[in-house]
């Protein structure tokens, strides 16, 4: 397999820019809509770990490839994805929507042990269906925090890491009867 993708490699290759605030003392953050993302021609994303933490509502046909594993989204999804897991994502439709968010572990540092929710365990589901009702809840979570990573607040992204928790408590709790 192919090195790990850095965080800096991936905004290379998704968006060829870096954000200004890529390395600093509290760790990245940020969160982006899929729409403007998708093209007529949607580049599958590679097989290979990454060294960072993303969390991603799918609305769309995909296909996660996993080592051991390869899961059909057929229509909607929650996806967390870790520096452990390698995968590869193959958009099957070109009309998709959604929200992802990315963070690499020192956003986290002092905050909480990610590492220890079942969402990042090697073992553990990482992937969720989820019904129409439950992506409306899912897309106001990304909302607010698009809404909160443009704000001025001082303390804005000691509420990201609220809406980080928010997300992988609610697919633990509400979407574990639909795993993939």
């Amino acid at each position: 397999m192919n090195k790990i993708e850095t965080i800096e490699e991936f905004y290379k290759r998704k968006f060829d820019w870096m954000p200004d605030n890529i390395r600093n003392e509290i760790g990245h953050f940020n969160v982006f809509a899929l729409e403007p993302l998708v093209r007529n021609d949607p580049r599958p994303v590679p097989y290979k770990r990454r060294d960072y933490y993303k969390i991603m509502l799918v609305i769309g046909n995909s296909r996660v490839h996993y080592a051991d594993k390869v899961v059909e989204v057929k229509k909607l999804a929650l996806s967390f994805s870790n520096p452990q897991i390698p995968y590869k994502w193959d958009h099957l439709d070109n009309i998709r929507e959604g929200y992802f968010c990315l963070f690499n572990h020192i956003f986290f540092h002092q905050f909480g042990n990610l590492s220890q929710y079942e969402v990042f365990q090697p073992n553990g589901t990482h992937l969720f269906e989820l019904t129409d009702e439950q992506v409306t809840k899912v897309q106001a979570i990304f909302e607010r925090m698009a809404e909160e990573i443009n704000s001025e607040y001082a303390y804005k992204y000691d509420v990201l890491r609220t809406f980080v928790f928010e997300l992988l408590h609610f697919a633990m709790k509400n979407a574990a009867r639909r795993r993939f």
